[in-house]
Formats: C-alpha cells, sequence, structure tokens
C-alpha cells in the first residue's frame, strides 16, 4: 500500500479533474454545499482523492465536494493525498466514488425519523423511496378474488385526489422506467362507478 497523507490543501492549489461521468446540477451542488455547511465534519468523514503527480495537486474523485466547499467560501479543504496514482486507478476510482451500489430499504430509511420530503430533499428521486420497492413474490390468499376470463386487475383506494394525483405520478414513472411493466395499462376514477 502506498503511503496516503492527509492534509489540508489550499482550493486554489488544486487542479479539479473535469472528465468525471457523473454530472451535477447548478441546484445539486448548491445543496451539497448547503449540506456541508450544515455539517461541516461531513467533508472530513468523505474527503476528495488527490493525486499528487508533477508537483500538482490533482482531484479526481470528490470534484464536486470542493465546488461546494468554495461556494461555502472556504478556502482550504481536507484531502487525501497520493502520489502519481495511474490513471487506471484514478478512473476506478472516480466512479466507484460516484457509484451507489444497493437498494434502500425504505422501511429502515423512515426509522431514521426523516420523512419522504426530508429524503427528497437530501436528493433522493421519487423511485428510490417508492411504494414500489419490495414488490410481493406471492400475494396473499385473502387478496386474490376468483379468477375469470380476463386479464388481472388491483384497485386501489385513495384518501384524497391529491394523494391519487401522487401516486398517479409515481406510477407513470414506474411504467416508463420498467420494461417488464410496458404492456400495463390504468385507467383512473374520481370514485365509484
Amino acid at each position: 500500500m502506498k503511503n496516503i497523507k492527509g492534509t489540508y490543501l489550499p482550493i486554489d492549489s488544486i487542479i479539479l479533474l473535469e472528465k468525471n461521468p457523473r454530472s451535477i446540477s447548478k441546484s445539486q451542488l448548491n445543496k451539497l454545499a448547503k449540506d456541508i455547511k450544515e455539517d461541516p465534519n461531513f467533508l472530513l468523514q468523505r474527503p476528495p482523492l488527490i493525486n499528487f503527480k508533477n508537483g500538482e495537486y490533482i482531484c479526481y474523485a470528490g470534484t464536486q465536494r470542493i465546488k461546494a466547499a468554495q461556494i461555502n467560501n472556504q478556502t482550504e479543504v481536507y484531502c487525501l493525498i497520493e502520489e502519481n496514482v495511474s490513471n487506471k486507478i484514478q478512473n476506478k476510482r472516480m466512479i466507484i466514488d460516484n457509484l451507489h451500489r444497493g437498494k434502500w430499504d425504505e422501511e429502515k430509511l423512515l426509522q431514521f425519523d426523516f420523512d419522504i420530503i426530508e429524503l427528497k430533499d437530501f436528493g433522493f428521486k421519487d423511485f428510490e423511496v417508492s411504494l414500489f420497492d419490495d414488490i410481493p413474490e406471492e400475494i396473499p390468499n385473502d387478496l386474490i378474488a376468483p379468477k375469470k376470463d380476463a386479464p388481472p386487475t388491483l384497485k386501489l383506494t385513495f384518501e384524497s385526489e391529491k394523494q391519487m394525483e401522487y401516486f398517479e405520478t409515481k406510477l407513470k414513472t414506474l411504467l416508463n422506467n420498467d420494461t417488464k411493466l410496458s404492456s400495463v395499462t390504468y385507467s383512473v376514477s374520481q370514485g365509484e362507478i
């Protein structure tokens, strides 16, 4: 293992590698800056990765965190520095740093005492905290009606029109993003027919 040193660097001495394949919008960058401002230790826990090569400090993972620190008027940032990191290793780490593996467990997320709105404010997309994360493979018998010579259907009842509209938005997203559901059709009613 090569020597890796953690230290503060002046932001203006860091060259930001802009080839990161993951983009961030201005509003997302501002949100990241706000998160770092509210919890400065977050940046210490996820420091940018720096390659020290030919006398230059090159950030190859964590460029958005550095940009967010600049928005917060920070002049230096804590980084992990390693010398002469190969391009292949830099690219691999850059991707891994931006890769989000696994699937969220909505029940466990909600046990953290954050509501859906707060989770979305953290940056979650609708489909990441959706009702569809864990569709059971087997449906309980008491939910199954006798089989008919017609396609299967599902009936849902909502507390309000607003709740139904919200659900329909999430349903459209699901249907558009899952090719296995491309043949599913649905209809909407404002009350019992």
